[in-house]
């Protein structure tokens, strides 16, 4: 599958743009360049990839909260059509915009950059909410919001993406449109990429502490359960007009 310049100059507009540069890249793909000089070799670029995506999620502590430690292996890109809006690791979206399914892709970053074959393999794609009902009073915390699994590589082309609008096999848990509640602030909403076997894969028994009972328990402890692995993942921030 040929996925080539498309892919490989979004993830690296996607690492200069988390870098706070706005340093153009030169024609050949496989450089780069800071204040007028030439950087590492693209080929490095992965472990660039890896490092700073897992640097954002750190900041916003959705690795602590809501995910242990981990290299993120996949691109993981969302997006709400209707609305225009494009999660992009950590910004602001309004709550009207994202009232319908989204629609995404994802692919291997090494695979992308030319740097590691892709490997066929299962995965899941969740929607939590770690701060529910607010950060301060996470009581209500994790909120399972979406649960599509049985999902395989290559997504077809074009489109690279897969576009729900009704419940279909495969989604564990029918999309919950993000409602924050009126004075609790920003949520952050977390789309997580699992890989694993899901031939056997139960939905959680509640939304709410994704069925574990406690604050704070949910994606972590239903991965951990169903033997999933953590590979990607990305955010974004709505809050309730009324603050």
């Amino acid at each position: 599958m040929c996925l080539a310049p498309s892919f490989v100059i979004a993830i690296t507009g996607l690492l200069l743009a988390i870098q706070g540069s706005s340093h153009p890249v030169g024609n050949d793909i496989r450089t780069s360049f800071t204040n007028g000089q030439l950087q590492k070799p693209f080929s490095d670029a992965p472990y660039a990839v890896f490092s700073t995506i897992r640097d954002v999620l750190l900041e916003h502590s959705i690795i602590g909260d809501v995910l242990d430690d981990f290299e993120p292996s996949y691109y993981l890109d969302i997006s709400y059509p209707k609305s225009h809006e494009t999660v992009l690791l950590g910004n602001d979206i309004p709550v009207e915009s994202v009232s319908k399914r989204p629609i995404f892709t994802f692919h291997s970053i090494a695979s992308l950059l030319g740097t590691e074959a892709a490997k066929k393999s299962t995965f899941t794609l969740v929607l939590t909410d770690p701060d529910a009902k607010s950060r301060d009073n996470p009581k209500w915390s994790e909120m399972c919001h979406w649960i599509l699994t049985n999902l395989t590589t290559p997504i077809p082309e074009p489109p690279s993406m897969l576009h729900l609008e009704k419940a279909k096999p495969g989604e564990l848990k029918e999309y919950l449109p993000p409602g924050p509640p009126p004075k609790t602030g920003a949520h952050r909403y977390v789309f997580v990429l699992l890989e694993g076997t899901t031939s056997n894969l139960e939905p959680p028994a509640d939304r709410k502490h994704w069925g574990y009972g406690k604050p704070r328990h949910g994606v972590r402890d239903w991965a951990q359960d169903n033997d999933l692995t953590v590979v990607g993942a990305n955010f974004f921030y709505a809050q309730n007009e009324k603050q």
